[in-house]
């Protein structure tokens, strides 16, 4: 499955647009690469947190929940190299991911965050999480083709201006706006 620009900008321009766009972009990946959770968040790098607006697993990650941001090895490859971040191992999580121990305790060792970006800045990411040795170089070629997916998606969602807008729109879970980590 390769993404359908046209569709995808059909989907823009109706109803929920920032909700459908990303749930295309997110059908897409797991068709493509696979996840066995996902979550997606935005960038406030001036306080150095991110910000989850989607995911399938409110109980593990809820929306609205804020996570440290830390200069290190994702730091630089996704948010200074505009680059998807990958991992195969928990060891390698473990090396840039603060709750690397909760990741392993819901099965996972392996994982992917695909940036959307706009104007050279990343405005959001895409989160993968799955078994070890899932995100191989060739899955994250795959995952690529859905970036401009993903882009569009994040770039309707802060259209909204709300800071607390998320891909859920009213299944939404509340916001809680803790800081994890």
């Amino acid at each position: 499955m390769t993404p359908d620009l046209a569709h995808a900008f059909g989907l823009a321009a109706g109803p929920d647009a920032a909700r459908n766009v990303f749930a295309y972009a997110h059908a897409g990946l797991a068709v493509t690469v696979g996840s066995l959770l996902t979550t997606a968040s935005v960038y406030d790098l001036p306080n150095m947190r991110s910000r989850r607006v989607w995911t399938d697993d409110a109980a593990a990650y809820p929306t609205g929940n804020f996570k440290r941001l830390d200069r290190n090895r994702y730091y630089e490859t996704v948010i200074e190299g505009r680059r998807p971040f990958s991992s195969t191992t928990i060891e390698e999580i473990a090396t840039v991911f603060f709750d690397h121990e909760k990741i392993r305790a819901l099965g996972f060792e392996s994982n992917m965050n695909l940036p959307a970006i706009v104007d050279g800045a990343v405005i959001g990411t895409i989160n993968l999480l799955h078994r070890r040795g899932h995100y191989t170089a060739a899955r994250v070629a795959t995952a690529m083709a859905w970036q401009p997916v993903a882009t569009l998606a994040f770039l309707l969602l802060a259209r909204g201006g709300s800071e607390t807008a998320t891909f859920h729109g009213s299944d939404a879970q509340p916001l809680g706006g803790v800081t994890e980590g």
